[in-house]
């Protein structure tokens, strides 16, 4: 493996699944995702008072709290990245070419919208509200590829009974896997 592949190349860890701290942090992810939902809509709000109506107090500290988890998520995915490099990932054995690409090509995605979506939401928030239009198609972006990404553990779970989707919801070594 040359310099760069060993750089851009998450290596794969001994393990059978992802560590105690890729898992919180894959699932702290979504689910801090799903609360911008409704921090989104006081942001609306607050865009609509005009003239001589003020924005509610709420709003606008939701609106806040909208910005604060963005950058907490953003936050949260490149620790994810860097502990890929770092602790590894198991690896993709017993899947198809097609099936690894495809694996790889989601999470990349996953990642470049988590990354994009609060940069958008900041450049929207502080220095041009144009930017909100492609911060809202990057939105529905990542949801379209999350629900991609959840059919396929779904997939891979009772179709293939495989243990992709185990390994990111227990830990198991391969002593415990010797056990069994």
């Amino acid at each position: 493996m040359t310099l760069l592949q060993s750089v851009l190349v998450p290596k794969v860890s001994a393990g059978k699944s992802f560590g105690a701290r890729q898992r919180w942090i894959h699932w702290s992810v979504p689910l801090l995702c799903i609360a911008q939902i409704p921090t989104s809509w006081a942001i609306q709000r607050t865009h609509l008072a005009h003239g001589f109506t003020k924005p509610a107090p709420f709003d606008l500290f939701l609106h806040q709290v909208h910005a604060w988890m963005g950058w907490l998520i953003m936050g949260l995915a490149l620790t994810q990245i860097a502990l890929r490099y770092v602790c590894g990932r198991p690896s993709l054995e017993g899947l198809s070419a097609l099936e690894r690409w495809a694996a790889t090509g989601v999470h990349v995605a996953l990642y470049g919208l988590l990354l994009l979506l609060p940069f958008t939401g900041t450049v929207a928030m502080y220095l041009s509200f144009r930017a909100a239009p492609v911060h809202r198609w990057l939105s529905w972006m990542l949801l379209a590829l999350a629900l991609i990404h959840a059919a396929g553990a779904l997939w891979h779970h009772f179709y293939r009974r495989d243990d992709i989707l185990r390994r990111m919801l227990t830990s198991q070594s391969r002593d415990h896997e010797r056990a069994m």
